[in-house]
């Protein structure tokens, strides 16, 4: 298994493996765009790090990490009496469906921290939560240093999440 920074040749490989993805998958990714114009912004943008993992040279998943929460997110966490600094990260994983309980996840996210650390980012908080019946993954930031701060409806219940990186 192997991270790397997604680049634009890329695009075309992130595309097909969120197609790939069940239906039930890509649903629990919504709201976020990976369309193939969406892509291609996010890899161009320097506001977003966007790495990818695999596994026998297969993209087994990836994370993307948008440097600066979006406003309707900083208002949220306000509201819990956490002010979020310019640099503060929203995070999202997507892992695909051959790979669940293979802790691919966490070993994503761990190899994604030295990245973080270099960067000077102490804190990443959830992109749009975490929906409250995705127990998997409520577990999985759970044990992964994440902790719930709150809670908000977006066609239905979500968590709001904090990590702090040491």
């Amino acid at each position: 298994m192997y991270t790397r920074i997604a680049t634009a040749a890329d695009v075309d490989i992130i595309v097909n493996f969120y197609q790939q993805l069940q239906e039930a998958t890509r649903r629990l990714y919504a709201p976020h765009p990976m369309d193939r114009e969406s892509l291609q912004q996010q890899v161009a943008d320097p506001a977003h790090l966007m790495l990818l993992t695999f596994v026998e040279e297969e993209l087994a998943g990836y994370q993307v990490f948008l440097k600066g929460a979006f406003p309707w997110e900083r208002d949220r966490y306000k509201k819990y009496g956490i002010i979020l600094n310019q640099e503060t990260p929203s995070y999202e994983t997507v892992i695909g469906n051959t790979y669940p309980g293979l802790r691919l996840g966490a070993s994503m996210l761990e190899q994604a921290l030295p990245l973080l650390k270099a960067a000077g980012i102490t804190q990443l908080i959830l992109w749009g939560g975490v929906q409250c019946a995705n127990i998997r993954a409520v577990n999985f930031y759970l044990k992964n240093g994440f902790r719930i701060i709150g809670y908000f409806d977006w066609e239905g219940a979500n968590y709001d999440m904090i990590s702090t990186i040491d």
